[in-house]
Parts: structure tokens; sequence; C-alpha cells
């Protein structure tokens, strides 16, 4: 039996399914307690579900690397988006590290955005999963809010959007 090609839809978290720093919220995300999801955000994944395709969340949290967060801090956020979003997620992924972390542990990685670690890992994180499909990058899109998000499509050979004309596209305009 061949694969069943299968479009992934690669949302960033903060500023593209919840508020972050640049939104009304005006800081990043520190805790469940944080987490407001877009309802535009939540009804155009919907509409890429009933499409038949899978949606990966992926996201830096460099915090945790600069000793501002816990991984339990962001774990507990994530659980809470997927909650908010209906547990339309089918991976969510993030990146621990940032460049100004005193150890070059959590210093340098493949992972932070804009490299492509996170799309590549839970692509392949899919295909164990569901080894019925593969992940073609001609039929994927990333969508995000930052320069980094686009350059982490580019990368990865994948459509790009920007989040606020994504969202836009949903039936209660922008949000």
């Amino acid at each position: 039996m061949s694969d069943r090609l299968t479009p992934v839809l690669y949302l960033d978290i903060d500023g593209t399914v919840r508020e972050g720093k640049d939104d009304p919220l005006g800081r990043f995300v520190n805790g469940p307690e944080d987490v407001r999801v877009f309802p535009a955000a939540v009804e155009m994944m919907s509409r890429w579900k009933a499409g038949g395709g899978r949606i990966v969340g992926v996201s830096n949290q460099g915090g945790i690397a600069l000793g501002i967060l816990t991984y339990g801090q962001v774990a507990d956020a994530m659980v809470e988006t997927q909650r908010q979003t209906g547990g339309l997620f089918d991976k969510i992924a993030w990146c621990s590290h940032h460049p100004d972390a005193a150890h070059p542990e959590w210093a340098r990685c493949w992972c932070r955005k804009p490299a492509p670690g996170l799309l590549i890992e839970a692509a392949l994180d899919l295909a164990r999963l569901c080894r019925d499909e593969c992940y073609p990058p001609y039929m994927g899109l990333m969508v995000g809010d930052r320069a980094e998000d686009q350059e982490c499509a580019r990368l990865a050979g994948l459509d790009f959007q920007w989040a606020a004309e994504w969202r836009a596209q949903a039936g209660g305009g922008p949000s």
C-alpha cells in the first residue's frame, strides 16, 4: 500500500493561535492562566482538519533556557492551548533553547526557529504515529507572525502565510 499524501498546517503558537507579546496580552505567555486563543484561529484550524490535514504547533519557548519559565509552566500552557482549540492539534512542539542562555547546552540547537528542526521533528513523529501517511513540503503551510517563522518555512520548503492574513479568512473577520 502506498503512503497517503497528507497536508500539514504548521502553526506558530504565540501571536498566531493565541495572544502573545504583541497582542492585548502585552507579554509572553507564562502559564495556562495567560492562554487566550484567537477564535478565528480555531475556525481556520477546523477548516484545515475538515479537509483531511494534520495540524502541528511549533513555538520558541526560550524562557526555559533563560530561567524565566519552567518546562512545566510551558507544558501546562500548551495543554491549555490544546484544550481551548478543541483538541485540533496533532502535535505541539517547542524549543526550550535560547542563544543568550549561560550554558551551551541551552544556547545552541537545531530546533529554534528560524531553524526548521521543530518542523522536521514533528513530521517524523507524525509519520511514526500515522504509518500510512507522508507529509511532502509542497502540501504544507506554515503560518506565523514573525520573520523567524517566515524564514523557518522557507528553510523547510513550505509555503508561508502571515498570521493576521490567515485569521482574517475566518468568517468573523480579523481577530
